[in-house]
């Protein structure tokens, strides 16, 4: 039985999500992640997210598609709350395509935190870019 049981070596080393860290504010930090550059991290995420939301349908195409990773840090590390993605290229103009917050952190406004970010970052890169 425990031949099967995986040792500490092999135990996931990631600390962070991977990409880059936009937002920090105390304990919460918000990680801007590349469907592109980290494919496999953000097809994982959408599958837990489909544990959660019953008409989800993107898993696999995540490339086309910024992830937006909020987390909450303690003395133990990042830990995953929710996230949003958007189209890096939106012909309708979108600032978010999907959302979703963990069952262990609703009720303590991340869903509002993370649509108003979507709004605030949509915002900002068309001030940079256009």
């Amino acid at each position: 039985m425990l031949s099967n049981h995986p040792e500490k070596g092999n135990k996931c080393q990631m600390q962070y999500p991977p990409g880059n860290e936009i937002y920090r504010c105390k304990n919460i930090s918000v990680f801007e992640v590349d469907g592109y550059s980290s494919k496999l991290y953000c097809q994982q995420l959408c599958l837990l997210a489909k544990l959660f939301l019953d008409h989800k349908t993107l898993y696999y195409d995540v490339e086309p598609f910024l992830f937006y990773v909020a987390t909450v840090r303690d003395r133990w590390g990042y830990h995953l709350v929710g996230y949003f993605s958007k189209e890096k290229r939106s012909a309708q103009k979108y600032n978010l395509s999907c959302i979703m917050v963990l069952p262990s952190y609703q009720k303590q406004a991340f869903g509002r935190f993370l649509i108003d970010f979507s709004t605030v970052a949509t915002t900002f890169i068309f001030i940079c870019y256009n």
